[in-house]
């Protein structure tokens, strides 16, 4: 862990998880449709960080690791928080839309939606969790919106989960993301014991 510079406040931290998929997805990727993810996951996050940069809050780490890229602190508002979501719709309306020559093109453009589509997921540290108590807290008073996020994160990953093993047998998903899912699920059990 070292500061880039003192005019650049954010530390950077990568560690052996993150290297260890890395690796893994560069030696069974015969495609490159993995590393067109990894590219649409920093984009997000790049969205995040330059919105966080004009409001002058910059986080103080951002974390690379082996289920994804975690900014640690920094601006919190609506603008920050959405800022992933809206880089992964542009990117897609750019590459997804246009009827490109290449489908690796067209495949990017896709990739940035299904990344936005899951980052609106409620569950976990995803953007739609803090967007929806966000939204909830301005509602109801915050034990009640804290409560009624939980709910609403249950019911995803009981929808959700259904979903992705379907998709996986039906042949649209690899293993993979599936036990991603589950990933999230045995995070969201952990944070309530």
């Amino acid at each position: 862990m070292r500061k880039v510079s003192s005019a650049f406040p954010m530390r950077f931290e990568v560690s052996f998880s993150f290297l260890a998929v890395l690796g893994f997805l560069i030696c069974t990727d015969r495609d490159g449709n993995a590393l067109m993810c990894l590219l649409a996951c920093v984009l997000h996050e790049a969205g995040h960080l330059a919105v966080m940069l004009a409001e002058k809050m910059p986080p103080s780490l951002v974390v690379f690791y082996g289920g994804g890229i975690h900014i640690c602190g920094g601006s919190t508002s609506p603008a920050a928080v959405s800022a992933g979501v809206i880089t992964n719709i542009l990117i897609f309306l750019v590459f997804g839309l246009i009827p490109w020559e290449d489908e690796k093109i067209r495949l990017f453009g896709v990739i940035n939606l299904l990344i936005a589509a899951f980052n609106l997921l409620p569950i976990g540290e995803l953007d739609g969790k803090l967007m929806l108590e966000k939204a909830l807290i301005k509602a109801f008073p915050p034990e009640k919106a804290m409560r009624y996020s939980d709910i609403c994160g249950k019911v995803a990953l009981l929808l959700v989960l259904p979903a992705a093993v379907t998709l996986v047998f039906s042949g649209y998903l690899n293993f993979s993301a599936v036990t991603f899912f589950f990933f999230l699920m045995g995070v969201e059990i952990l944070e309530k014991i």
